[in-house]
């Protein structure tokens, strides 16, 4: 793993997952990005589309090393990103701890959900 002194959110690249190095079973590569430090994977995000301006996040990892670094809040906003791109208004997360709802989802029923609107 390299180091994480001196972090530096420049080196990081996203990419699509490959069929053959998915973070998590099941995961899909067309919806599926990594996040790499040189040659090491630091983080992961899923996204499912629900239909024409519905997503949800099926998942959101970042490896132990970099926890606390901003690495899952800069995932998570590719996330969004990545979806608004593809015309999402609506987006569900899983209501999982409160990491979400810190990043501005709101609780609604088991779900969390961010609005986007358009500017």
């Amino acid at each position: 793993m390299p180091p994480t002194e001196g972090f530096d959110f420049r080196r990081l690249r996203i990419h699509r997952a490959l069929d053959t190095a998915l973070p998590w079973p099941g995961a899909d590569p067309e919806w599926t990005r990594i996040a790499d430090l040189g040659n090491a994977e630091v983080g992961a995000y899923e996204i499912e589309r629900l239909g024409p301006t519905r997503f949800r996040i099926v998942g959101l990892r970042v490896t132990e090393e970099f926890r606390r670094r901003g690495v899952g809040h800069w995932l998570l906003r590719h996330a969004v990103g990545t979806a608004e791109s593809c015309g999402a208004r609506d987006i569900e997360a899983p209501a999982i701890g409160s990491f979400f709802e810190h990043h501005g989802f709101r609780r609604e029923g088991d779900v969390l959900r961010m609005t986007l609107t358009p500017e």
